[in-house]
């Protein structure tokens, strides 16, 4: 088994932004976050199949879940990593997409030998994200759009996909350095699910037009045919998304270590400067795509080394401190 390419190559080719991340983190937590992510990418591939039946991706959904639930499921690990590459072929996936489900072998193979706490951390978080995929499977079936009918269900489903995995990221500071933050596990733990769910609020908010073409609508209490009472209930989920990517510099604040410091908060610092875009949309701006060019992602990078390193003016306290006053009335 080859894994060394797992975390380079295969995380680039599935996500150039990721991998950024998981590139500036210590060696000892990179292992088991970038395989974290590689997992969970490969039930998102999966789930985001379109051109396979509903029905098929469920099932091939169901039987990656019930292979993540535990060890001492190798075999039928094995037997599914095996007939995924021929049942997803056709499927419309992305180079790097096809070549992670051909790999799916080789990623069981690594967390099979992972240290046990690590091992069961990836288990746990990969389990709760394909939970969300599955109910975002169920929930969105029917003709037409289907739009969310609360605000706890958009709360729970960016919980599932995306806050978990800030408390996947806590667990695995705390198996490699108990000491990696100045604040308890538990705090970081509520810190770390709003961090994630800010950042899955984003990309909600960012994807809007495309989500509702595939029959989906995340925003609840909307009509979600009229772009213009879309457009009015923006500002609310805006400023939700702000409250909550504020939580991930907090978090950010508190840890020890500039390399960590960066890779954590830069995440964060990426999302702030979408919301800002998105928040200046018009719904064609929205219609078209709103992204950040890549000087900005490289001026947000080095803005972040610059609050991550001590000996410089600045920091990420300040920081939040800053968007915190940005947010009083």
């Amino acid at each position: 088994m080859n894994t060394a390419d797992l975390s380079t190559d295969i995380l680039k080719a599935v996500s150039r932004s990721f991998y950024l991340t998981l590139r500036l983190l210590p060696s000892e937590f990179r292992g088991p976050l970038s395989l974290g992510y590689l997992l969970a990418r490969l039930s998102d591939t999966i789930a985001d199949a379109g051109a396979l039946e509903l029905a098929h991706r469920k099932t091939l959904l169901s039987s990656f879940c019930s292979v993540m639930k535990g060890p001492g499921l190798a075999q039928e690990a094995a037997e599914l990593c095996a007939k995924l590459p021929k049942e997803m072929d056709g499927a419309g996936l992305a180079k790097g997409e096809m070549e992670l489900v051909r790999r799916a072998g080789d990623c069981m193979g690594w967390l099979e030998s992972m240290e046990g706490s690590r091992a069961a951390a990836i288990r746990k978080v990969v389990g709760i994200i394909t939970e969300g995929q599955s109910w975002d499977l169920e929930r969105f079936q029917g003709e037409g759009i289907v739009a969310l009918s609360d605000d706890g269900e958009l709360e729970t489903y960016a919980y599932q996909v995306a806050g978990s995995v800030g408390e996947f990221w806590t667990e695995i500071g705390v198996i490699c350095d108990p000491g990696f933050s100045r604040y308890s596990s538990e705090e970081l733990r509520v810190l770390g699910a709003n961090y994630g769910k800010g950042l899955q609020l984003v990309n909600i908010l960012r994807d809007i037009p495309e989500d509702l073409e595939r029959g989906r609508c995340y925003l609840p209490g909307v009509n979600p045919g009229d772009p213009i009472e879309i457009c009015e209930a923006l500002p609310r989920w805006h400023s939700r998304a702000r409250v909550l990517l504020a939580d991930g510099i907090k978090y950010t604040s508190s840890l020890r270590g500039m390399r960590l410091r960066t890779s954590t908060g830069l995440p964060a610092a990426l999302g702030l400067r979408t919301l800002e875009r998105l928040e200046e949309a018009s719904w064609e701006d929205l219609q078209k795509g709103v992204k950040i060019s890549r000087r900005m992602v490289k001026r947000t990078l080095f803005g972040a080394l610059m609050l991550s390193a001590w000996w410089l003016p600045g920091s990420w306290k300040s920081y939040h401190r800053r968007i915190e006053l940005s947010q009083s009335p």
